[in-house]
């Protein structure tokens, strides 16, 4: 009895070795819900960025403990989803400002250099078959590769040229151009123009434009709001139309297009910091043009594995964008007849609900229910 009594009380007197979690870590300590809510990615994403990118981040040296690529991804990520410097110092410790501002540039910055393997325009026979179709699903407009559209993200004043980037709804910002296809994927990007640039002149100085124009891309049709220009692959809407084909037109038009809608605003759900509600972009605007095309990249990325789309904690700031009222008063408009053939061989002008009270058709006057 006395040697099993010693032998217990010895049991009982040996400490089990204490794991410390690694604070810096997240992915050590919390769960995949959490890591997806707080950084938008999953965790095997996450750590799929850390083998692509750890040769862009990677330090020579160690002096000044320098960050890891991996944490450094990490405090990146914790900046896009919620654009508040402070909240990733709180939730990764020994990190500061600075080099939180540092760190963010830099994975930005190695994000951009992968763009072209994430933000792709469809090019080939399948891919560019497999867009149309999609689209054609939406409102059978047919013949679609992309809804084109331009969005303001908000930044501070900048010091060199600051007039020019106060947009006309009287705030600073970048004026971003983008394509995107029927599933929200983005496949082409221009953010580089100040906010003051009007969107038909994002368009004519775009290396997408000058692909059109010159035939590089002979096959398809973009689908754009009225502030851009009519032309054979770019198609707007009817600003006054004045019978049921029109209308009819205009309402395909108007679905078809709505993804393009949808894409920025589930973009600025997923990474706070180039929406309102995450605050302005405290970079100079060159840096502030990397972070977008960065977070556009990471959206691709999440489009392409099915991750969940956050839940609004303001549904009100992420409404659709209201259609421009500035229209396009370009000089040319070469494809008014394109687009009056395509009107009439496809559109048989069937009334909807979304249509107005009256609209006139010759001399007679139809009631829309």
């Amino acid at each position: 009895m006395a040697a099993a009594y010693i032998l217990a009380q010895n049991r009982r007197n040996l400490r089990r070795e204490r794991v410390f979690r690694d604070r810096n870590n997240p992915l050590d300590y919390m769960t995949d819900a959490d890591i997806i809510d707080k950084f938008r990615l999953p965790r095997h994403l996450i750590l799929s960025l850390c083998v692509e990118l750890n040769a862009h981040l990677a330090r020579d040296t160690r002096r000044s403990h320098a960050l890891p690529p991996p944490l450094q991804i990490m405090v990146a990520l914790r900046f896009y989803a919620s654009g508040n410097f402070q909240t990733v110092t709180d939730d990764l410790h020994g990190i500061s400002k600075a080099s939180v501002s540092r760190v963010v540039n830099a994975v930005s910055s190695a994000l951009v250099t992968l763009s072209s393997h994430y933000i792709k325009f469809p090019q080939d026979d399948r891919s560019i078959n497999n867009t149309i179709l999609g689209f054609s699903r939406m409102a059978n407009f047919p013949n679609v590769i992309g809804a084109i559209d331009g969005t303001h993200i908000p930044i501070k004043a900048p010091k060199n040229d600051e007039h020019l980037f106060v947009n006309r709804k009287n705030f600073h910002s970048i004026n971003v151009m983008a394509v995107c296809d029927s599933r929200t994927k983005f496949t082409n990007i221009v953010a580089k123009w100040p906010g003051s640039s009007h969107d038909s002149f994002v368009w004519t100085n775009s290396t997408l434009s000058d692909l059109f124009e010159n035939g590089y891309i002979i096959r398809g049709w973009l689908l754009g709001d009225s502030a851009y220009p009519l032309k054979n692959y770019l198609k707007t809407p009817v600003l006054n139309p004045s019978n049921p084909r029109e209308l009819a037109y205009n309402d395909a038009h108007a679905k078809t297009r709505n993804p393009i809608e949808r894409s920025f605003g589930v973009l600025k759900m997923r990474f706070r910091c180039i929406d309102h509600s995450g605050g302005t972009l405290l970079f100079h605007p060159t840096r502030a043009c990397r972070i977008v095309t960065a977070c556009v990249v990471l959206h691709n990325l999440c489009t392409d594995h099915n991750v969940p789309v956050p839940q609004a904690q303001n549904p009100g700031a992420y409404q659709l964008n209201p259609p421009d009222i500035y229209v396009y008063q370009g000089p040319n408009n070469d494809g008014a007849e394109i687009r009056q053939r395509l009107i009439l061989s496809r559109f048989s002008g069937g009334t909807t609900k979304k249509n107005c009270a009256f609209m006139k058709y010759g001399a007679v006057f139809i009631l829309c229910i």
